[in-house]
C-alpha cells in the first residue's frame, strides 16, 4: 500500500493529496524549489532495520556487538563533539587506513592474509 515508483511512473504518488501543490513540472525543470531537501547527514528511518533495504554494502555480517553499538545510535545522527573527539585523538585516522591509491587496506583485502 505504500506510495511511491511503481511500474517506471511516479504518477500514484504525484497525485496524492499531500502533493496537490506542487507543480511537478515546474519543480522538474528546476525553476522552483522543491517543497522539502534531505538532510544528507541524517538518517530517516525509524530503526537500523529499515536502513539496510538501501544499502549498498554486500558481504558484511554485523556480530551481537556489531548490533548492540548500531542500536545506541539508531538516530541516525552522530553528536559533533563526539566526531572532533575521533579526529583530534588520532582513532579516526587508525580506523581510516587505506592503502596505495585504488586498493583496499590489508585488513579488507579478500586477497592477503
Amino acid at each position: 500500500a505504500r506510495l511511491g515508483f511503481k511500474g517506471n511512473d511516479c504518477a500514484q504518488l504525484k497525485a496524492h493529496p499531500i502533493f496537490s501543490a506542487v507543480n511537478w513540472g515546474r519543480l522538474e525543470a528546476g525553476l522552483i524549489p522543491p517543497p522539502f531537501v534531505p538532510d544528507p547527514r541524517r538518517v530517516y528511518a525509524k530503526d537500523l532495520g529499515d536502513v539496510g533495504a538501501f544499502s549498498t554494502v554486500r558481504g558484511v555480517e554485523l556480530d551481537a556487538g556489531d548490533v548492540a553499538l548500531c542500536e545506541a545510535f539508531a538516530s541516525g545522527t552522530v553528536a559533533i563533539p563526539w566526531q572532533e573527539e575521533l579526529l583530534e585523538t588520532g582513532v579516526f585516522q587508525e580506523l581510516n587506513v587505506w592503502g596505495p591509491p585504488g586498493t583496499l587496506p590489508p585488513d579488507l583485502d579478500p586477497k592477503g592474509a
